[in-house]
């Protein structure tokens, strides 16, 4: 018995075409048809992975970059999902930076104040606002978690298999008007996709150790059902 196994993005594109009418079993998927759907998987995936599902394939990245004197805002690297952890380099430690919110950096009063920054706030793409703003020329250290790369031809997407099935109905949704398909047929997809985000994140849900559960003595408590129920 096999438990490991792939499946790549040829393969799902053929099961998207297949369902479309646009690809017979055996036959060879039109070029620009299978474009299409690739474009659709990659477009689904970035979507449902900046969406805040937890995507255990793809690993914190560490980088480094430099921070000016005198400079309150400084870029990292471009392909940042979400940034997880932020130091400072003070002398020979590296100091710990809080992320925050843009409304939080709008709450700071003097954003000139100069020291070694504590706060930072990331405004998307690479670039992040410091504060205070450094005296001199540091290094900060970023832990991000990467944009996940796009598909490639005949490789496996950069997700768990168990949720294959489920990214097929979502892909299959997104093309449904692109092949003039009735909207009774539109409208049941859309359901089956609906339910079908909900299993991958099912799937992907996070995996923890089980904590205690602390049973209290009832025995100690008034029992009002039965009170209730005498009166």
């Amino acid at each position: 018995m096999s438990v490991s196994f792939t499946r790549t993005r040829n393969q799902l594109a053929d099961l998207v075409l297949s369902e479309m009418g646009a690809k017979a079993n055996g036959a060879t998927a039109d070029s620009a048809d299978a474009v299409l759907i690739y474009e659709a998987i990659d477009l689904r995936l970035k979507e449902l992975h900046k969406d805040g599902i937890i995507w255990r394939k793809v690993t914190a990245v560490p980088t480094e970059f430099s921070l000016s004197a005198g400079t309150n805002s400084a870029s990292a690297t471009a392909d940042i999902l979400f940034p997880l952890k932020l130091t400072v380099r003070d002398v020979s430690i590296d100091a710990p930076v809080q992320i925050i919110s843009p409304v939080q950096y709008a709450a700071i009063d003097i954003k000139e104040e100069t020291g070694i920054p504590i706060k930072a706030m990331w405004k998307g793409g690479s670039e992040f606002l410091f504060w205070p703003v450094p005296l001199e020329a540091t290094t900060a250290k970023l832990l991000y978690e990467k944009i996940m790369d796009d598909t490639s031809a005949s490789a496996a997407p950069d997700v768990d298999v168990a949720m294959m099935r489920s990214l097929k109905n979502l892909v299959r949704f997104d093309v449904a008007d692109h092949w003039g398909k009735a909207e009774t047929t539109i409208a049941r997809w859309e359901r089956v996709a609906k339910e079908a985000e909900k299993i991958i994140r099912k799937v992907n849900a996070l995996r923890v150790d089980s904590k205690t559960v602390a049973v209290d003595n009832f025995d100690d408590q008034p029992d009002n059902n039965q009170t209730d129920y005498q009166r």
